[in-house]
């Protein structure tokens, strides 16, 4: 696994790693993830630690536990990626007529399955499950805390089902370097689809699941959102697919040509003429 290259961890928090010290090789892997991340190691029940949240090695999992700020987060459920927890077996989970899938182009009776870039991974599960359906997909974060998680989350699932697994990639990149940076992508190796799933716009009405709330925590707002999707539009070579909630505004940019719809959120679909 290489290197963080950069951290994206908001300037307002402070964020520690931290395992049993009496089990050594706990202790070990939490000192290679302090390393890689550039953060400070905790001492467990040092009252003078001043953390807001910290990254904890366990024996099963790396995980993210919320100890100080906000009071909906703070001792509650750890943050993880559990992509195997995603239902991809069942007849729902494998249909060809979720929205997602139908909106990378993927069709019932047809034998395509497009190569995706996921400029904003996450805890990678949509990306899981467009390589369950049989894309290749390389996903990018530019989160370095998310980013690890995600590292975590796609190593322990690759021991459950690593077929799926080989055909997901991950990187600790901002995507914008990738598709249009001094190195951008080769224009032969250009993706089919473009995906984007950025930080949904937060309104009075906004009821956002905790694991979003520490994901925001970590990561801040996507606020170049709009950038990103310009970007996009010229790196793929079939269409740029972009998450959002079912009643929030399109990004800034041209109007999406066809939108797939879930109960609570839709897939604004850009087609890509070169």
């Amino acid at each position: 696994m290489p290197a963080a290259p950069s951290q994206h961890i908001p300037d307002t928090l402070s964020l520690f790693v931290m395992a049993d010290p009496a089990d050594p090789a706990l202790l070990a892997q939490a000192r290679v993830w302090a390393d890689r991340l550039s953060l400070p190691m905790a001492a467990p029940a040092d009252p003078a630690l001043d953390a807001d949240a910290l990254l904890v090695q366990t024996a099963d999992r790396l995980e993210l536990r919320v100890i100080r700020g906000d009071r909906a987060l703070v001792g509650g459920r750890a943050l993880a990626c559990e992509l195997t927890a995603i239902d991809t077996t069942s007849g729902p989970g494998r249909s060809l007529r979720q929205p997602l899938v139908k909106a990378v182009g993927i069709k019932r009776r047809d034998r395509y399955r497009p190569t995706v870039f996921d400029a904003t991974a996450g805890l990678g599960e949509d990306a899981w499950i467009l390589a369950a359906v049989g894309c290749t997909v390389r996903a990018f974060e530019r989160s370095a805390v998310t980013w690890a998680l995600l590292a975590d989350g796609l190593r322990r699932a690759a021991e459950a089902d690593p077929q799926t697994a080989a055909r997901l990639s991950i990187e600790h990149l901002d995507a914008r370097s990738a598709l249009a940076g001094p190195n951008p992508v080769d224009p032969s190796a250009r993706p089919d689809v473009v995906y984007l799933d950025p930080m949904f716009p937060l309104g009075r009405k906004t009821a956002e699941r905790k694991a979003m709330r520490t994901l925001r925590l970590i990561s801040g707002d996507d606020m170049d959102a709009g950038e990103l999707l310009s970007i996009a539009l010229q790196a793929a070579s079939r269409r740029v697919v972009v998450k959002r909630p079912i009643r929030a505004d399109p990004l800034p940019g041209p109007t999406p040509a066809v939108c797939h719809k879930a109960k609570s959120l839709r897939f604004d679909v850009y087609p890509v003429s070169k």
